[in-house]
């Protein structure tokens, strides 16, 4: 990156927030406010904002090539240290990182580079967190749920339900623990109804159950409908077979939580398994502590990510989910061409065109597609057209 190129790119950032104001979040002058340059994501923080028009001021006269917020309210956002800001509570959020998702595609570009399919696959893990657990076990609203698209490798989930503003750390711990299948037990999924026969009945967890139990017990009876699922769960051929032969019945004894159909020597291992499918994906400390920590800063919606260009997306519902492209729809430099060197191993598709992959070539591309790759440091900007 080079002191030209910086000065570009944040022309560009503040053209984009002259013509994008009413960024500012609810409550603005009780958020603390972070904001990055092209070296660091946060370079700046303790900030504070009276007014909704001064955090627009603010954007359009520094152009900063990241804009980040808390989770928190506070009497006093901009005070420090930590304490002396008087915390009066915060939202529940989330960040889905396409990084931690285990997808075919990085077998060819690694995690080095983010692809269409590693967006999808972030967007699935979105909908399992909000549908089979925020939902259904949280009993959250959907309407006091926002999904946001980061800019870069995935989704946040914000959660804005009244009663968690006050969890503490512990208390969101345990939520993130949860949904991410933390220290869950399938030991304490089964008891013997000692009432049933010589040696009694195992009884388990049925489709029925809520919670963790449900979910297993519904991914169990899914893959008993492939003898090739079940033996990818670990369960051996011939038992496979049989449960495969003997579906119908299995699925009505797993309904009535009775698990002695047939003798799975390996069942925990199993149920260990089934479990690890049904867990959103988030793997590293970063991405948990983002739920974790009530204090936390994250990226403000539909402000510019600095490290590709794109725009941090706010979606006007969950079920906008379902069509947003990010690679299209968070498009933010739209007009003009920048002439580039550019080096990359893999073809970038932005806006739905294909750009390279280059090896230091000279190239004039679209003002989108020249930024990002610039970003992501595989890019000189030579000029501006």
């Amino acid at each position: 990156m080079s002191e030209a190129g910086n000065k570009i790119v944040t022309e560009l950032i503040k053209g984009y927030y002259r013509f994008h104001r009413g960024l500012s979040p609810d409550r603005v002058e009780q958020r603390e406010f972070a904001f990055g340059s092209f070296e660091s994501k946060i370079a700046f923080r303790h900030i504070a904002f009276k007014r909704p028009a001064d955090l627009d001021k603010y954007l359009v006269e520094n152009g900063p090539p990241f804009a980040d917020y808390s989770a928190a309210y506070y009497r006093f956002p901009d005070a420090r240290p930590m304490e002396r800001k008087e915390w009066l509570g915060s939202e529940l959020r989330f960040d889905i990182d396409a990084n931690d998702i285990p997808t075919q595609c990085k077998l060819d570009h690694g995690k080095e580079w983010i692809c269409e399919k590693c967006l999808v696959a972030a967007k699935e893990e979105v909908t399992k967190l909000v549908e089979d657990f925020l939902v259904p076990d949280f009993g959250f609203s959907e309407k006091e749920i926002e999904v946001n698209f980061s800019g870069n490798r995935g989704y946040h989930v914000h959660v804005r339900d009244p009663r968690i503003l006050k969890l503490g750390a512990q208390a969101r711990e345990e939520i993130s623990d949860y949904v991410f299948g933390n220290g869950i037990d399938t030991d304490a999924f089964f008891k013997v109804d000692a009432g049933v026969g010589a040696r009694g009945k195992q009884l388990g967890p049925s489709p029925s159950d809520g919670g963790w139990r449900g979910k297993v017990a519904k991914a169990f009876l899914e893959a008993t409908l492939s003898k090739e699922a079940m033996t990818s769960l670990g369960i051996d051929k011939d038992t496979a077979s049989w449960i495969f032969r003997h579906h119908d019945a299995v699925r009505e004894q797993v309904g009535m939580g009775n698990w002695d159909f047939h003798p799975i020597p390996n069942r925990q291992d199993v149920l260990s398994t089934l479990l690890h499918t049904q867990e959103v994906k988030q793997g590293n400390k970063i991405d948990r502590n983002v739920t974790r920590e009530p204090s936390h800063l994250i990226r403000l919606p539909n402000t510019i990510h600095g490290g590709t260009g794109l725009v941090a997306r706010k979606l006007p519902s969950m079920a906008a989910l379902g069509a947003f492209e990010p690679l299209k729809d968070a498009i933010a430099f739209g007009k003009g061409e920048l002439r580039v060197r550019a080096s990359s191993k893999y073809a970038l598709v932005l806006n739905g065109q294909t750009f390279g992959p280059y090896k230091e070539e000279a190239v004039t591309l679209p003002t989108y597609a020249a930024t990002y790759l610039y970003l992501k440091g595989l890019a000189d900007v030579l000029t501006a057209r």
